[in-house]
């Protein structure tokens, strides 16, 4: 009972009884004990004499689970549970959670020790004092004399606050979390984070990766690969410190590298995104043929359009590539392409990406569609970008080749 206490089964109870669309708009999503294993590992591959952590967004203690795991126990249960109380700060909003990531360090204590007959658990709340009901963005003290930040904070879309410097509008809330990790830190405070990958490879988010890096040195990511069955998410793991003082300079460390050296898809093309958003359309402008995502053909060319629409805006004149933007990991090919050959110039729709060759040829568009059907191709793709929709960036850094 107490395995299955600490190896998934609070997940499973929730999802058993809590609506799926429940669980997202609160973006209680546990991180599972694999998987916070293997950021604890990573993390710590030998444990400090004078470690102590907090974790912001605490859910029912998964990261914590596998903390105190990896910490020496006293001789006798009470002790430990002392001992391991004095080094964990946690807060979480949902007063069951708070409840539940006690029970289980305090489950976790038990396993350690063979003679716990005699014990009895008295005045519950006084175990790990320091995992409480509440919200981070509350408590910007508790950030201070820590030695290490342990998060896996909610991915929900929430409004960016009004003082928010890199992002109007909805954001994704593992931002903002980690935001508040980098102002309110001492410098040298390790941060290890497990985080969507949008905010590692969404184009959206550039600004903020450039941000964070001024606080807060990037040292490792490792890609994890999917949260779990049921969330449709990709997820990597950062280790980091925080600085001493700002540092300016861009960092590489977020985009993993796509090839070595030599010529890129953007040496080639240029690349951008379709500029039709079809539901914004005003019936106005001159009329062009129309292409859009669901109607192409994969790996052909197409060169009759029946589609037509009125549109002002941006149009491209073929011969030029377009690809799919919606991508998944997962997918037999990650870019799904077609060649568009017309005398008139077309209309794209936004959920297409646009390449076109500068030389202008058909022959060039036929070598970039062989291009991307490799499975080199996928795999250079898959370590870029793993969130679900390819961006401008992603394609223009591909290493290109002539064959």
């Amino acid at each position: 009972m107490i395995r299955a206490a600490l190896d998934g089964q609070p997940s499973l109870e929730l999802r058993k009884h809590v609506p799926l669309h429940r669980l997202r708009a609160a973006g209680a999503f546990f991180t599972g004990s694999r998987m916070a294993q293997r950021a604890i590992a990573t993390a710590f591959p030998t444990m400090p004499r004078d470690v102590a952590v907090l974790d912001p967004a605490c859910g029912v203690g998964d990261l914590l689970v596998a903390f105190v795991g990896r910490l020496t126990c006293s001789n006798d249960l009470a002790s430990t549970l002392s001992h391991w109380g004095m080094r964990i700060t946690a807060f979480d909003l949902q007063p069951e959670f708070v409840r539940a990531a006690k029970l289980r360090l305090a489950l976790a204590a038990v396993r350690r020790h063979n003679q716990v007959s005699g014990f009895r658990f008295q005045e519950f709340d006084a175990f790990f004092p320091g995992v409480r009901e509440g919200s981070s963005f509350e408590n910007g003290a508790s950030y201070k004399g820590v030695s290490h930040i342990l998060i896996n904070p909610p991915f929900t879309a929430v409004e960016a606050p009004e003082n928010c410097r890199w992002a109007e509008g909805k954001v994704n809330s593992a931002a903002l979390f980690m935001e508040e990790c980098a102002m309110n830190s001492d410098p040298g405070t390790r941060i290890i984070a497990i985080l969507p990958d949008v905010l590692r490879s969404g184009s959206r988010y550039e600004k903020w990766r450039r941000l964070f890096s001024e606080r807060v040195a990037v040292d490792k990511i490792d890609i994890l690969g999917r949260f779990d069955r049921q969330t449709d998410v990709d997820v990597f793991l950062t280790v980091g410190r925080v600085r001493v003082k700002l540092n300016r300079e861009p960092s590489a460390a977020w985009s993993l590298k796509v090839g070595e050296g030599g010529a890129r898809v953007r040496d080639k093309f240029d690349v951008s995104v379709g500029a039709v958003v079809p539901f914004r359309l005003s019936n106005r402008g001159r009329w062009h043929p129309f292409i859009q995502a669901r109607d192409l053909p994969s790996w052909q060319a197409v060169r009759d359009i029946l589609q037509h629409r009125r549109f002002e805006g941006t149009t491209f004149r073929p011969p030029f590539v377009v690809v799919r933007r919606t991508s998944r990991p997962e997918d037999k090919n990650r870019a799904v392409a077609t060649i568009v050959q017309s005398k008139r110039r077309i209309a794209v729709e936004n959920h297409l990406l646009v390449l076109r060759p500068k030389d202008k040829t058909v022959r060039t568009c036929k070598q970039l569609l062989k291009l991307l059907r490799k499975p080199r191709t996928n795999e250079l793709l898959n370590r870029r970008i793993r969130c679900r929709h390819l961006t401008v960036a992603a394609l223009a850094d591909l290493a290109w080749s002539d064959e």
